[in-house]
């Protein structure tokens, strides 16, 4: 007679099942959260973390680039400006009416 048993274990080991089990309740018990905590926890610390999300970051340049614009279409309409008013000043002058 030899030391297995019928289910090819030998007589003092435990089935993987039983391991398995143990496993699970030692997590449960375990001081290590499980992932989906872990992903949780992220998500949450996402908002104060100092990495923005990539639209935020693409939308701060957008509205940077949009405010560069708007500085230059400012100065460009003051130059109009500017010259409308040199041109009406100068209307009559010099026998050019227009």
């Amino acid at each position: 007679f030899n030391n297995n048993n019928n289910n090819g274990l030998k007589n003092n080991e435990e089935p993987i099942y039983a391991k398995v089990n143990k496993k699970k309740a030692e997590q449960a018990a375990s001081p290590e959260e499980p992932i989906y905590a872990q992903v949780n926890k992220k998500k949450t610390g996402q908002a104060t973390s100092p990495e923005e999300p990539i639209y935020t970051q693409v939308a701060k340049k957008v509205n940077a680039r949009i405010d560069r614009l708007n500085k230059i279409a400012s100065t460009i309409n003051g130059k109009i400006d500017q010259l409308n008013r040199t041109a009406s000043a100068n209307k009559g002058v010099g026998g050019f009416s227009g």
